[in-house]
């Protein structure tokens, strides 16, 4: 995997869909990233239309980038797809790769603000909402869609005690494209806004 640099920062973006974007290490680890380069199985399989800068990796391999060599890690929505050991195991590995005063942002759905819809729902089917939206449920569509389905919900409490305990001392819950990652404008989709938490960490 090549080691993309910007002015001499190594730039991460875990789980990316299909909005990478120029200058980072875009990684993302749908299946389909394989058959989207074949032309004849896209047309076949009707995958998305993957950017060519989009890398199929699984980061819960662990980070194949060196101790302290990265600038910024930026992760949205992704976490929640990860068990809770697995995202324990791949903040810390983020930890090991930031270099000292290295920025990691991760965005996740707000459990807390689905909570409070649900409970501001008078619906008779309030609750069947509700659990839709944890999509808490796997399937096989998951191989071919990892991000189907969650494996785990977060509120803000929950995502800074798990930053905190990966190695991070300085981390707040944060707000839309409020950071210290300069092209946050870029990176961070504003059809997330509505339903999303945003907790920032630095090493």
């Amino acid at each position: 995997m090549s080691k993309e640099r910007v002015n001499g920062e190594l730039k991460i973006n875990i789980g990316c869909g299909l909005s990478g974007i120029g200058g980072w290490q875009n990684l993302d680890n749908s299946p389909t990233i394989w058959i989207s380069r074949i032309p004849v199985l896209t047309r076949l399989f009707k995958t998305p239309a993957w950017p060519p800068d989009v890398q199929h990796y699984d980061v819960r391999k662990g980070l194949p980038y060196a101790d302290g060599s990265a600038r910024y890690i930026y992760s949205s929505h992704a976490f929640e797809h990860f068990t809770p050991a697995e995202s324990g195991a791949v903040a810390k590995d983020c930890c090991r790769v930031l270099a000292p005063h290295g920025i990691l942002r991760i965005v996740v759905p707000d459990l807390e603000l689905i909570v409070r819809e649900y409970l501001a729902d008078t619906s008779v089917l309030a609750a069947q909402t509700f659990l839709s939206r944890l999509s808490l449920n796997h399937s096989l569509q998951d191989f071919l869609h990892p991000g189907s389905n969650h494996s785990q919900m977060f509120d803000g409490k929950a995502l800074v005690r798990l930053l905190r305990d990966a190695g991070f001392e300085r981390v707040q819950v944060s707000s839309y494209r409020q950071s210290a990652i300069p092209e946050i404008d870029q990176i961070e989709l504003d059809v997330r806004r509505h339903e999303s938490l945003y907790v920032e960490a630095e090493k």
